[in-house]
């Protein structure tokens, strides 16, 4: 999913992200400081972001606090789920001959305790952690420093399945829902 040409510009895009997954009630400067795009850039897409009543610009104070407005932050929110979830989707697809199987946990609204477990399969360890890198590059272009991750191969995988392990039975009931 492109979020840039749903959303019609990328600092549009790199706005709503920083404000969904970093803080909220920041001000353009603090934007600007943190997203590496130009102040007359920032906003101008604040105020059509504003325009098209999808963020509050609170201007009492000592300076800006810009948020999204309550009732649009879950909808939002959801549809860059969507395109995070997509992107690692994309990426797993590029190393189909690696990577068995893959599950989205809690992050994804899965009664799962880990974000995302990877099972795979064919893999060394740098080839692992190239994908772990890619997963940790893609997370962090949506700001989110704090992902739990886990990786198992598809033997370790089959082997706590038939020892029942408690994990590995999480994550086949998450999938029964």
């Amino acid at each position: 999913m492109n979020l840039e040409k749903l959303f019609g510009s990328k600092t549009k895009v790199d706005i709503l992200k920083y404000l969904l997954f970093r803080r909220q009630g920041v001000s353009m400067r603090a934007l600007e400081s943190e997203l590496e795009w130009t102040f007359p850039a920032i906003k101008k897409q604040v105020d059509a972001l504003s325009e098209a009543s999808v963020i509050d610009v609170n201007k009492e104070g000592q300076g800006w606090a810009i948020s999204i407005k309550p009732d649009f932050f879950d909808k939002i929110r959801d549809i860059f789920f969507f395109g995070l979830k997509q992107e690692l989707i994309e990426l797993f697809k590029t190393y189909d001959a690696m990577i068995d199987k893959y599950y989205f946990g809690k992050r994804f609204g899965v009664d799962l305790e880990m974000d995302l477990v990877v099972v795979y399969k064919n893999a060394e360890k740098p080839q692992i952690d190239k994908i772990k890198d890619e997963i940790n590059t893609i997370f962090r272009e949506y700001f989110i420093e704090i992902v739990y991750v886990v990786f198992m191969s598809a033997e370790e995988r089959e082997k706590r399945y038939r020892l029942a392990d408690r994990f590995v039975l999480q994550i086949m009931r998450s999938l029964q829902k």
